[in-house]
């Protein structure tokens, strides 16, 4: 196997398909081709490009605002947490892939591609004094400094005969996981239900074909079961806009449910855990670990489960 950043060229076609919020930058990969194919990886590139839905998340990285149950250990804590949002000022981006699977003249056949983003900013907290009569607020705002990977499998499915035009696709992917600098938190697993569908996740990162993409229908509820390991954790489920705090059931693991809905499609849902200092103490670092898992949504059928 041979792995790769991206060449110039190459990469200037994905800069519209991995286009962030706020101020981003990308960063480039040397011109390095050293036996790997360059017009494979222009169609690696290419094929990325047009599957952005594959890449993009709506769920993790937007302004929305999101209110904390601040009823859960508020005597243990310094400040009375009311709602957080993030502010992304920098988005830095790298591709690595890592070719694979040539044919007989040494052409690969396969790729997997790592998609990593640096995001700087700002955590947000808008706090009120523990004392609830007390109706003075403050802002605090803490440094932000999140790692986002996600990861891609292509596969060649065509070449001319004179060995040069080849087309790719991409045929797998898998979940985002977003990890603060030196976190704490880790998401242990995660039990999606819904309808005849009840799976756990474990790795977020693990790839699946395309067509085992987790399938449900949009008249079902879909259950989560967060596992962390620890009993004070802030858990927070995302959807697009949406921002809502897990129940707590004191044990390490934390659990919401919501009805999918009328938006049919590839949709994503993420979940957030954050350590209670990061929410509840203005001195305590910023500490978080996201994972975003995307799925189909079907209209109608209740008895859709994994495809």
């Amino acid at each position: 196997m041979k792995t790769r950043l991206l060449t110039f060229t190459a990469l200037a076609l994905l800069v519209g398909a991995l286009a962030g919020c706020g101020k981003s930058t990308t960063t480039l990969g040397p011109n390095l081709d050293n036996g790997v194919n360059v017009e494979a990886q222009a169609q690696v590139s290419a094929a990325i490009a047009a599957n952005a839905g594959y890449i993009d998340e709506d769920a993790f990285s937007t302004s929305a605002e999101a209110d904390v149950n601040a009823g859960a250990g508020v005597g243990l804590s310094a400040i009375r947490p009311l709602h957080f949002w993030r502010t992304i000022t920098s988005v830095d981006r790298r591709i690595e892939i890592r070719y694979g699977d040539p044919d007989s003249l040494g052409r690969p056949t396969t790729a997997v591609a790592t998609i990593h983003k640096h995001l700087l900013g700002q955590f947000n907290i808008a706090a009120g004094s523990i004392d609830v009569t007390d109706t003075t607020r403050i802002l605090i705002h803490k440094p932000l400094d999140d790692r986002w990977v996600r990861r891609l499998a292509l596969r060649r499915v065509g070449i001319d005969s004179t060995g040069t035009h080849q087309s790719w696709r991409v045929v797998g992917v898998s979940g985002v996981e977003v990890k603060s600098k030196d976190a704490t938190t880790n998401i242990l697993s995660l039990r999606i239900q819904a309808g005849t569908v009840d799976t756990t996740v474990t790795n977020p990162l693990e790839l699946h074909r395309l067509r085992h993409m987790l399938l449900v229908s949009d008249s079902q509820t879909m259950h989560l079961t967060v596992t962390t390991g620890r009993n004070d954790d802030v858990v927070v489920l995302y959807r697009h806009l949406s921002r809502t705090p897990f129940v707590n059931n004191g044990d390490g693991t934390y659990t919401s449910e919501f009805v999918l809905g009328d938006f049919t499609g590839l949709r994503h849902v993420g979940v957030n855990a954050f350590t209670h200092g990061t929410l509840f103490d203005d001195t305590a670092a910023y500490d978080s670990n996201a994972w975003i898992l995307g799925f189909v949504v079907r209209p109608g059928d209740d008895h859709l489960g994994e495809n």
